[in-house]
């Protein structure tokens, strides 16, 4: 098999609020709303969002090719897998194990991974739309290591992407979702500056009645919506990033 211009794969690193989590069965305060629906890992939905943002700025589009290809319970990865595997043999065709039995895919259906196997479980995946038109595959090419993404299998699914860089977002992410990449030392690991920011975000917040979380450093669901709820009261668009206004509203630098 050939060898592709978008074969680049690296193994992934787990956020640490993912141990000990059963995939497909994340908490909600892990995972956050992505535009159009669906819903990641925080983590990944900070990497997501801000390569849609540059891609747009390209002339490129990305979403993704469902709601449902982002993250996925286990009930819902079941439901799939159970539409596209059979018990019944199935000749000529790939087969996994699951419940200690052989699945064995059905005819002109695509591969899917078993309930729990799957990084969609973890919302850290997810499936571009059109990924194999030129254009965006070559943006792709040209721009998912700057935002913490690999592909996972190539060259037959150029649309599944995963975030690979855990609780160390690259310098592109950070400068979008938190506007702290100046103050970042990025010779740590992981980058203290990043938690000290969200810290002093979620002070801030606070003291105008917007967040009434723990002040803990993680931008996580909490945090959002109380970005989200300042925005919407300040005429500003109803998301969760917190861009240079935010921070002058805050009065942060």
């Amino acid at each position: 098999m050939s060898k592709v211009a978008w074969d680049y794969i690296v193994p992934i690193v787990m956020p640490k609020d993912l141990k000990g989590v059963t995939p497909g069965k994340l908490p909600e305060s892990l995972l956050r709303a992505i535009p159009g629906g669906g819903k990641l890992h925080h983590r990944a939905a900070d990497a997501w969002n801000a390569m849609v943002a540059k891609a747009k700025a390209d002339g490129v589009i990305l979403t993704p090719t469902s709601s449902g290809d982002l993250y996925r319970t286990y009930e819902s990865q079941l439901a799939g897998f159970k539409q596209r595997y059979v018990l019944e043999p199935v000749a000529g065709t790939s087969t996994k194990t699951f419940e200690g039995k052989t699945w064995y895919l059905k005819k002109g259906m695509a591969m899917l991974a078993t309930p729990g196997k799957s990084n969609h479980n973890l919302g850290l995946a997810v499936d571009i739309s059109s990924a194999s038109e030129p254009k965006r595959l070559n943006w792709l090419i040209a721009n998912v290591k700057d935002f913490g993404f690999s592909w996972e299998v190539v060259p037959s699914e150029p649309w599944h992407l995963r975030l690979v860089t855990g609780d160390n977002p690259t310098p592109a992410v950070i400068a979008f979702a938190g506007g702290a990449a100046p103050v970042v030392n990025l010779n740590t690991t992981p980058p203290v500056s990043e938690a000290k920011y969200i810290m002093s975000l979620q002070e801030a917040l606070k003291a105008k009645g917007f967040y009434k979380g723990e002040i803990n450093g993680l931008k996580d669901a909490a945090t959002d919506e109380a970005i989200k709820a300042l925005k919407i009261a300040n005429n500003l668009p109803a998301d969760s990033i917190a861009g240079p206004k935010v921070r002058t509203i805050l009065g942060l630098r």
